[in-house]
């Protein structure tokens, strides 16, 4: 398997979303995996996605690499994955090693993992299909979105399209949030029990969200590590990403509410927005075109 490369980079996009945070990376990138692994609705989606647009798969934000499997179950003839943390990127790195079918798929060179930002993307090439889960309420704002847009157009295919796949309506906070338990799950014999807090403000450019967390590691012989990490979230507003999507030199192709590509309205817990480079005719609803 190709090891993460640390490419050169000019500082805008995404940072290591754990560096800052004044606890262990590593394990932090571990309690990550331990919330978010069991998540597997969207697999279908992006087997979907890859059988559609054949070709190979760039993985903007790939994390510990979620979403390899279904790509590679899909077909992709390659996958990159990029992401800005050293340790969700050893994550995945772990990934690949105890999963005999991506350990098949990177031994042949199908699978590919860089370190660097999204505002950089030290890539080659053009792409089938980018994908975006999770990732543009990472970006500090438009700029940096239409930063991360423009550098995607680049490297997608002329019948490539981009994902954009982010909470929707229904899964945003509708006020703020006191401190309290999300979470608790079985971890090393111990248990790990995730608190956190939620405070939301209205913008002119979408919602803002200051996330904080307080992670407690119990290991078996009773001793704890505590973990907090905040984060400064941003979900732009439907009109506003959709003017970022065609300043960018693409155009919005279908809006979905779900992975099972339900109507996107208000009620929908997904926004899922799917572009193209340039292109005629009106957004549609309807269903992603091969």
């Amino acid at each position: 398997m190709t090891p993460p490369e640390l490419p050169e980079a000019d500082g805008v996009g995404t940072a290591d979303i754990f560096a800052a945070q004044g606890s262990d990376p590593d394990l932090l990138a571990e309690l990550y995996d331990l919330e978010h692994d069991g998540q597997t609705a969207d697999h279908g989606f992006y087997r979907e996605m890859v059988r559609r647009h054949r070709g190979g798969v760039l993985d903007l934000g790939s994390g510990s690499g979620r979403l390899f499997r279904p790509f590679v179950e899909g077909g992709a003839r390659r996958i990159v994955g990029l992401d800005a943390s050293a340790a969700l990127l050893r994550r995945a790195e772990r990934r690949i090693n105890d999963d005999a079918l991506l350990r098949e798929a990177a031994a042949a060179g199908r699978i590919r993992m860089l370190l660097g930002n999204v505002g950089s993307l030290p890539v080659h090439g053009r792409f089938a299909l980018v994908v975006a889960a999770g990732l543009v309420p990472h970006l500090g704002g438009p700029a940096e979105a239409l930063r991360m847009l423009q550098r995607a157009a680049v490297h997608l295919a002329a019948n490539g399209v981009l994902v954009l796949d982010d909470l929707g309506p229904a899964s945003l906070p509708p006020r703020d949030l006191p401190l309290s338990v999300d979470w608790r799950r079985r971890w090393r014999g111990g248990e790990a029990i995730r608190r956190s807090q939620i405070e939301r403000q209205e913008s002119v450019d979408g919602v803002r969200i200051a996330y904080s967390t307080i992670t407690d590691a119990v290991r078996p012989d009773g001793t704890i590590a505590r973990l907090p990490a905040s984060y400064r979230l941003w979900y732009p507003s439907l009109y506003g990403l959709t003017q970022l999507v065609e300043e960018a030199g693409l155009v919005v192709e279908a809006r979905f509410g779900s992975h099972d590509l339900d109507r996107l309205d208000a009620r929908s817990e997904r926004r899922i927005v799917v572009a193209r480079i340039g292109g005629s005719g009106a957004p549609t609803g309807g269903s992603v075109t091969g």
